[in-house]
């Protein structure tokens, strides 16, 4: 399994970020100006009161003298919770709008990016759960970090004006709280390594599982399967609670440290009370601002620690999505507009696009080109390579591959769209290379029907209009459900394939792909086993709505049964 597991560089703060995520620069800035904002209300809110109370307790004054005070007071508070609320919309819009960047950047980079040897579990869980983090590292952790670079250098300012021996006491014992924080953290993000690794290692499992879980019914192993799912669970469990209890030690060493130094500096100034060093009404109120300054300098230093756990877990996730996007793209193409295989679902474009690229297919592409695969071999990690494999798809007929199941089948038509490369040898459209060609083009002129068509939630007709970019018009889609003996074209599913058997979900698949060949006219057709779940009688209804569409184009079919081979010009056991 491939989890990507690299050791984050970034630090406390990936520069990455600024980079690569849109948004995260300005969010930044507005971090700055709210901690300096942040920093004002501390410092007057803490003059504030300590005058209220001297000037009514050593001063002597009235509520009427003292009221100017509170209004302020209860302005400078009012104002300091709404820069607070102001900070955490301005996190969550940020984190949005980051996070859907970056899933925006590395699916694209995937798409065009062969899958060897990388989890579809462990990245789904990344893209998903492991993003979701950078929530609590926008929200909590960036913000303390710039108030603990802002708010303790403003209060000790202050304090050395109003009181040198505390600001310096302040002084001493301040660096040690981010001393403490590193040795924490550092530990910290070794444990969030290993929870995320845990994480994708239980997503993979679970991937694994469901997309076997058909065949684990048929032979009744799929109860014995909650044993392993247990075990993996658990582990995950212990995991958590240990990362829990190293984040809630790391605060209370952080509020000890603290606490010892605040007691430091009230001894101090207490002394200075009873000796007579700060007398009267403006000693008193020094002595207060002292001890109410002080805390407010740590607090910021204990928040970041206390947080860190919330950066760690989205630092780790944000560095694999980096490394992904550091992985070199083979044959890359201009970002394709159109879907990459009629099986998946794909971004949608405008219908002007979808028509002017098929006449720039054609300079690229013959309309039924001869498909070379030249001393192929394809290795997955693991486990051995696959046998070399040297046939050619001659242009315009139809070719059915026939090996057995685990034979590479699937392997070949994935790596004519790019989603696989050969460890050796070369892939060639009439005598061009494939890695010669744009990999946007040579998609285009391909209709691709995989194994197990993904499916999006919605209606039976909007997962078949996925095939094409843009809007397809309804007669054309009810055309493809109709010839394909689809499900109707209103019926519900669920992304995960409630709502349909297997049958079915192969015929909506297949109703993408004659949608595709309708509209889009690709000289290549690619079938992988489209019949496989379906009937006697429903096969033979397929193959006849198929048969049309074969003229003229280059097709190849993987399939052993019977009726598929019947169709075929050229039957290859690869």
């Amino acid at each position: 399994m491939t989890t990507l597991a690299t050791r984050p560089t970034g630090g406390a703060f990936d520069r990455r970020l600024l980079h690569r995520a849109r948004g995260a620069a300005p969010y930044i800035g507005v971090c700055a100006a709210l901690g300096l904002a942040q920093a004002a209300c501390v410092i007057a809110g803490a003059w504030l009161i300590a005058g209220l109370i001297a000037g009514a307790f050593a001063g002597g004054e009235d509520l009427a003298a003292l009221t100017p005070r509170l209004v302020a007071l209860a302005a400078v508070l009012g104002a300091r919770a709404l820069l607070a609320s102001v900070q955490e919309a301005a996190a969550h819009r940020a984190a949005a709008g980051i996070k859907a960047g970056l899933r925006r950047q590395a699916l694209e980079h995937l798409m065009r990016t062969p899958s060897d040897g990388r989890s579809s579990g462990a990245t789904a869980a990344l893209l998903v759960r492991g993003l979701d983090a950078l929530d609590d590292y926008f929200a909590r952790y960036l913000p303390q970090l710039v108030l603990a670079a802002l708010v303790p250098v403003a209060v000790v300012a202050v304090m050395l004006a109003a009181y040198p021996p505390a600001a310096l006491i302040v002084l001493v014992t301040l660096p040690l709280i981010p001393l403490f924080g590193v040795l924490i953290g550092l530990y910290t993000r070794a444990r969030a390594e290993r929870q995320w690794d845990a994480t994708a290692h239980l997503a993979h499992h679970f991937a694994d599982l469901v997309a076997g879980l058909p065949t684990l019914k048929a032979f009744g192993r799929a109860a014995k399967q909650s044993g392993a799912i247990g075990a993996t669970t658990g582990d995950y469990r212990r995991r958590s609670m240990s990362l829990l209890r190293v984040a809630f030690c790391s605060a209370l060493v952080l509020e000890l440290a603290a606490s010892l130094s605040v007691a430091v500096v009230a001894v101090t100034v207490g002394v200075q009370l009873v000796d007579g060093g700060l007398a009267g009404a403006a000693g008193l109120q020094t002595a207060l601002l002292v001890l109410i300054l002080a805390p407010e300098a740590y607090l910021p230093l204990r928040n970041v620690g206390a947080h860190y756990h919330a950066s760690a877990e989205g630092l780790a996730a944000a560095e694999r999505v980096f490394a992904i996007l550091a992985e070199p793209a083979e044959r890359r193409g201009e970002p394709e507009p159109e879907p990459v295989a009629t099986g998946a679902p794909a971004q949608q474009g405008s219908a002007a696009t979808a028509l002017t690229s098929v006449p720039a297919m054609r300079t690229t592409l013959d309309r039924a080109p001869t498909i070379m695969f030249r001393r192929t071999v394809f290795a997955y990690p693991g486990r051995g390579p696959l046998p070399e494999r040297s046939l050619t798809i001659p242009a315009g007929r139809t070719t059915v591959l026939t090996a057995p199941s685990g034979a590479g089948k699937s392997t070949l038509m994935a790596a004519l769209v790019g989603f696989r490369t050969p460890a050796s040898g070369s892939i060639a459209f009439d005598d061009t290379d494939l890695s010669d060609l744009d990999l946007a083009t040579v998609r285009r002129s391909i209709a691709w029907l995989p194994q197990r068509p993904v499916l999006v939630d919605g209606t039976v007709a909007e997962n078949v209009s996925l095939a094409v970019p843009g809007p397809a018009s309804d007669p054309a889609v009810a055309r493809a459900i109709a010839a394909a003996h689809a499900p109707a074209a209103n019926r519900r599913v669920a992304a995960n394939g409630a709502g349909l058997s297997a049958g079915e979900a192969a015929r909506v698949g297949l109703a993408r792909l004659l949608l595709r060949a309708d509209l889009l006219d690709p000289p290549v057709l690619l079938l992988d086993e489209p019949t496989a779940h379906l009937d006697t009688d429903t096969e033979r209804a397929v193959l006849d709505a198929l048969a049309p569409y074969r003229d003229g184009r280059t097709v190849l079919i993987a399939s052993h049964r019977p009726a598929v081979r019947a169709i075929a010009d050229r039957e290859v056991d690869c």
